[in-house]
C-alpha cells in the first residue's frame, strides 16, 4: 500500500515484532483474551547529535556522559552550598521585609480612607488588624 504525506509518496514498513502469548488471560464480554509479550526487546533508535535554533540536543539514548568539570573535594562543595544558602536566606529576609512594609503601607492608607469617610466600624477593624501586624 502506498501512502502520501505532503506530496511525497512512501511505502510503509510494518513493525516486525515477534510476540508470544502469555499464560495470563481471561474472558471479557464473552471473548477470551490472553496477555501478549515481546519475544525480544527491540534495538533502541540510533543516537543523532542535532541542533535546533542553536541549542544542541541528542536523540536516542547516549552513552556515558563525561563530566565537563573536574570534581571538587566534598568540603569545597559543602562550603559553596553553605554560602549559597546564606545568600538565599538574605534575599528571602529582604523580600519578607519589603512584603510586610507593603502590607503596613496599605493598611495605613485603608485606615486614612476609613477615617475620611467616617466609618468607625471599619476603623476599629483596621486598628485590630494593625495590632496583629505588630506581633508579627
Amino acid at each position: 500500500m502506498k501512502l502520501t504525506y505532503r506530496g511525497i509518496q512512501y511505502q510503509p514498513e510494518p513493525a516486525t515484532l515477534e510476540i508470544r502469548e502469555g499464560e495470563i488471560g481471561g474472558t471479557y464480554r464473552g471473548a477470551a483474551w490472553k496477555f501478549h509479550y515481546l519475544r525480544h526487546i527491540p534495538e533502541p533508535p540510533p543516537v543523532h547529535n542535532l541542533t535546533w535554533r542553536g541549542i544542541p540536543y541528542c536523540t536516542g539514548k547516549a552513552g556515558v556522559v563525561q563530566p565537563s568539570t573536574v570534581p571538587q573535594p566534598i568540603g569545597a562543595t559543602l562550603n559553596q552550598s553553605w554560602v549559597f544558602r546564606k545568600e538565599r536566606q538574605k534575599v528571602l529576609d529582604e523580600a519578607m521585609k519589603a512584603h510586610l512594609s507593603s502590607i503596613r503601607r496599605s493598611l495605613e492608607h485603608r485606615m486614612q480612607v476609613a477615617k475620611a469617610k467616617g466609618d468607625e466600624k471599619l476603623v476599629k477593624l483596621l486598628e485590630a488588624e494593625s495590632e496583629q501586624m505588630v506581633t508579627i
